[in-house]
């Protein structure tokens, strides 16, 4: 079969590289059609993806494709990996909201607004152009908005992809004293918004409460991915397990201060080692037994994503937390929402699992945040201004008409040649 890979020159291609390393056996003699507009770096990637390949004794073939039609041409699986605009326009995504008083940040709130209105219409220029039967299995964020706009506009099969609830797993388990490898959360919402309220250790169901009622918040600050002292004093009053992403709702203004206060961007500090890694996977793609940096997602973040194409393609069956429609998942949002649930993966696409309601405490941040991401995804499929501002009059971040209407301005501004829709 052909899988195309769209973003292959992104720094996160060495990890995608070993999670399909991880699988080589099941997807013996699949074509890699390796896409991206970055001609030198998508060179560098499929050089690295070969040598690797070669290294381990695996049977894949990679082509390497700067026009899109060649890339999905027979392809059976489209995935979709790529950030519109570069870094640069991550930045951007960052440093305008919170010029205004409003978190940056890349998937969240108005930056990841912004970052939907870039991404949609490559979505929906990759979903016409790709074979009616193939699958798209996106990773380009934000996720929950970008599969929305996509199945509700074409006729595409489309599963969104996230792999932050293993990341927050690890780190409950962590907090929790509990061993990651034995413990199973059942994260339910939506993509960057999911709650759990459930917890099994080997299959018995844990009293989550009463775990948090004996936690310890531990001491230090926050890093880029995680905020640990934070999670723990929301899930103490709460009394389930908040994602990550949930300091940006319940601690706003201090989080607003900690980035001005810091002065600069994430965008600008990964700007700063880029070069660096760069430089380190260059050098790798030129060895014959390549061991590329596993920074910048070069570790097992492809994993996930080649487990569910295996999922799809081999009919396994898989349980797994994917973005997809609710349909009845969800008591709590419409059954067309896209949601982050639980779902049995086989060759007829992602079944959601029947989850329930949204506990009582988000019930009412979450529904706010489907109704933005509603809005965004019309938004960025119309290139309409007034949707574009109810939609970030809809979100929790933003508190005042003004505020959306500066950022609206400004984004739209800044970003003007990625948004042809707006023209």
């Amino acid at each position: 079969m052909k899988i195309a890979i769209i973003g292959a020159g992104s720094g996160y291609m060495p990890g995608v590289v070993r999670g399909l390393l991880h699988r080589a056996g099941d997807l013996a003699g699949t074509e890699l059609a390796c896409h991206d507009i970055d001609a030198p770096q998508l060179d560098v990637m499929t050089r690295l993806a070969r040598a690797m390949f070669a290294a381990r004794g695996a049977s894949f073939t990679v082509t390497a494709h700067t026009g899109l039609k060649p890339a999905l041409d027979g392809a059976s699986y489209v995935f979709t990996t790529f950030r519109p605009g570069g870094l640069a326009a991550r930045h951007l995504d960052e440093s305008i909201p919170l010029r205004h008083g409003v978190v940056g940040q890349e998937t969240a709130g108005p930056g990841g607004f912004l970052m939907a209105l870039r991404s949609v219409p490559i979505l929906l220029e990759i979903a016409a152009a790709a074979p009616p039967d193939a699958w798209i299995v996106n990773y380009t964020n934000p996720t929950n908005i970008v599969t929305d706009a996509v199945a509700r506009t074409t006729g595409a099969r489309v599963i969104g992809l996230c792999d932050q609830f293993v990341g927050d797993t690890e780190m409950w388990a962590d907090l929790l004293g509990l061993p990651f490898d034995r413990l199973e959360a059942e994260w339910i919402g939506l993509n960057h918004a999911t709650w759990a309220s459930r917890l099994r250790l080997d299959g018995t169901e844990l009293d989550v409460p009463s775990l948090l009622d004996g936690l310890e918040i531990p001491g230090g600050g926050a890093t880029p991915w995680r905020d640990p002292s934070r999670m723990a004093e929301l899930a103490k009053s709460l009394g389930f397990l908040p994602n990550s992403y949930a300091k940006y709702y319940f601690f706003h203004d201090e989080v607003v201060r900690e980035l001005r206060d810091k002065g600069t961007t994430r965008a600008q500090d990964i700007l700063a080692m880029l070069p660096a890694y760069r430089e380190q996977v260059a050098a790798e793609s030129r060895r014959p037994d390549p061991d590329p940096s596993r920074e910048r997602g070069g570790g097992e973040h492809g994993e996930f994503a080649v487990d569910v194409i295996c999922a799809l393609h081999r009919d396994e069956g898989r349980r797994t937390i994917v973005n997809t429609r609710n349909n009845g998942a969800i008591a709590s949002l419409d059954d067309d929402a896209i949601v982050e649930v639980p779902a049995i993966v086989g060759r007829s696409g992602p079944v959601p699992l029947t989850m329930g309601a949204l506990p009582a405490p988000v019930r009412g941040l979450t529904q706010a945040i489907h109704a933005y991401e509603r809005l965004a995804s019309d938004a960025a499929v119309t290139g309409d201004r007034r949707t574009a501002l109810q939609a970030l009059l809809a979100h929790p971040f933003v508190r005042s008409k003004h505020t959306a209407e500066r950022i609206l301005d400004e984004g739209l501004a800044a970003h003007r040649e990625h948004l042809p829709q707006f023209a």
